[in-house]
């Protein structure tokens, strides 16, 4: 299963006082094991920007939001998609269509990076990826 890990995927896995942080810890330590059926989890470049830009804003640590990014970026298990002009474009016209459902331009980007790549689920914890059909792991 093709898995794309959103903002809120990695947020709870490195904020130790995220409400969803055991959750994802579990789901994790399932695809360490083999368990989750998943060998690669899939992300963007917007992403990883959102993620620890977050990171640090929330925990007003450097040192964290450091950590959180090389694990990230150095990740064997994290392939990093790059948004090029075509997607920011689709991206955008899928914002203006379906944005007031809650979803960011963020949000929009991945589902249309997910679409393109034939990605499965997402590992999110953002209601709004399930109104738009979409399978939320864990």
């Amino acid at each position: 299963m093709k898995v794309f890990i959103d903002t809120g995927g990695f947020i709870a896995r490195f904020h130790s006082k995220d409400e969803h942080h055991n959750h994802a810890m579990d789901y994790l330590q399932r695809i360490e094991s083999g368990e989750a059926g998943v060998k690669k989890l899939y992300t963007s470049d917007f992403v990883v920007d959102e993620t620890i830009t977050t990171v640090f804003a929330r925990t007003a640590s450097f040192e964290v939001a450091k950590k959180c990014g090389e694990s990230i970026i150095t990740s064997r298990v994290i392939q990093r998609l790059p948004v090029d002009e075509e997607i920011f474009k689709q991206a955008w016209q899928f914002f203006k269509a379906r944005g007031d459902i809650g979803l960011s331009f963020t949000d929009a980007t991945s589902v249309v990076l997910m679409r393109r790549k034939g990605i499965d689920a997402i590992f999110a914890f953002d209601s709004h990826f399930s109104k738009l059909g979409l399978l939320m792991l864990p």
